[in-house]
């Protein structure tokens, strides 16, 4: 019989117990580091999917402020009421380009202008006289066409509205319509009361600048518009504060009752 080694160290249940506890904290700890490593990439995942929504978010915005700046100051839109009946806009008198929704050039860096100004340098006297967009150096001017080119005489109706507005400029804004050569001067009336400005009619409500009816447009009838706007200078309105600001507005046609 073989003699015990006295080195040989006996392997009892308790170093066993030991070993087996050395071998699950192994095991628990790389499954915690799997574990955290898992998280780890689902979070960095989560960030990329958050960051990529973000930037969708910011590219939608920069697109629609974009179309709303190549869109112009002045939208002007035939409805499909009308749109149907053979109603057409140009920005010529010879209709040789028809369209159902034309839009004005923007006026960049406007400061302000007087209505007497126009007046005493002649420039009110050109304002009707040119088509399409035709812009001064501080004043939005644009001249457009609206023609029956259907087979019934009907009634339109028209409404100008402000759809964007910042630093609150349209308190000291004048909007001219001309229709068919005889122009109104519209503005919101005098802060804090219901009364307009001098030689102005006042805004129908904080939004809408004008509404009107057309009666017996008849097939071949054409109405021409120029739409002229400015801050004026005289408004007590008028103040630095607006600097910067800035006004659209869209100008809709839409079909009233037909006529027998």
């Amino acid at each position: 019989m073989a003699k015990k080694n006295k080195n040989e160290e006996v392997f009892t249940p308790l170093d066993l117990e030991k070993f087996e506890s050395k071998i699950n904290n192994a095991h628990g700890a790389t499954r915690r580091d799997a574990e955290s490593l898992y998280k780890t990439k689902q979070r960095k995942k989560r960030a990329m999917w958050i960051m990529a929504f973000i930037m969708i978010i910011i590219i939608i915005l920069w697109l629609l402020s974009y179309c709303s700046t190549q869109f112009g100051d002045l939208v002007v839109t035939v409805d499909r009421s009308l749109e149907g009946k053979g109603i057409v806009l140009s920005e010529t008198a010879d209709f040789k380009e028809t369209s159902v929704v034309l839009s004005g050039e923007n006026a960049d860096r406007v400061y302000h202008y007087t209505y007497d100004w126009f007046e005493s340098t002649g420039v009110l006297d050109s304002l009707d006289n040119t088509d399409g967009s035709h812009n001064g150096d501080d004043y939005f001017a644009y001249t457009f066409y609206i023609r029956n080119n259907g087979t019934e005489t009907i009634d339109y109706d028209t409404s100008l509205i402000v759809t964007g507005v910042a630093k609150s400029c349209d308190e000291a804004a004048r909007i001219m319509v001309y229709k068919n050569g005889e122009p109104t001067i519209y503005a919101k009336p005098q802060l804090g009361t219901d009364e307009p400005e001098e030689n102005t009619v006042a805004f129908v409500d904080e939004e809408t600048v004008f509404e009107g009816t057309k009666e017996d447009f008849k097939p071949g009838d054409t109405d021409k518009y120029t739409v002229v706007i400015w801050f004026e200078g005289e408004d007590s309105q008028c103040v630095n504060d607006i600097m910067g600001g800035h006004m659209r507005l869209s100008m809709l046609f839409e079909a009233a009752e037909l006529k027998e």
